[in-house]
């Protein structure tokens, strides 16, 4: 049985990247600056973080002449929506105050970021990490993505039960319009540009 890259060559330096050593980073969205206590610049850590992916869907259609076969070509690119889920910390109230801001938008008032401005949409920068931590300070980033002027479409809370020994924990969900996807390099710079898709 031929034996594999990973297991001849194996060195912590050569491992893949593993999937339990991340945080993420909320943002205002580019050149904004959020300025009111219910939405500020935070980081976080989080149980679990899902829907990170890129679909294109293809456009088919037939051409006069050449009709064995169907034409593909890119069509619309979408991104799927975002779930993050921590355990509920006491005093922590950023994604119910990121809610009411939307609540806010929807009814017209917005979120103030300044002086004339207003929105209720933010980058966030998810980091992975290395493990073990080889360096510390930004050398211990490994892989970032970054997701374009997201802003929260639902939050929940898990269900509130007496029998159980359960923590009780809080999703919430993120739509947006981009997704970037960099390595980093020894000074935690991303080597790529930002490329939404």
């Amino acid at each position: 049985m031929a034996t594999s890259n990973i297991s001849r060559f194996s060195k912590l330096a050569t491992d893949p990247l593993r999937s339990f050593r991340f945080y993420a980073q909320f943002t205002p969205a580019e050149t904004k600056a959020y300025a009111t206590k219910d939405f500020t610049t935070f980081s976080g850590g989080f149980t679990n973080i899902s829907g990170l992916s890129i679909n294109t869907q293809s456009i088919g259609y037939r051409e006069g002449g050449y009709n064995t076969t169907l034409h593909q070509v890119p069509g619309m690119t979408t991104f799927s929506p975002v779930t993050f889920q921590r355990g509920t910390l006491f005093g922590n109230d950023q994604a119910i105050n990121w809610m009411r801001g939307l609540f806010a938008a929807a009814s017209g008032d917005g979120i103030a970021v300044g002086a004339n401005t207003s929105s209720f949409r933010c980058d966030v920068n998810i980091w992975v990490m290395d493990h073990p931590v080889a360096d510390s300070g930004e050398n211990a980033f490994k892989m970032r993505f970054k997701i374009h002027n997201a802003w929260i479409s639902s939050l929940s809370y898990s269900d509130l039960n007496a029998t159980d020994n359960q923590i009780l924990f809080e999703t919430m969900q993120l739509v947006h319009e981009g997704l970037s996807v960099s390595f980093t390099g020894a000074t935690g710079d991303p080597r790529s540009g930002d490329a939404k898709g």
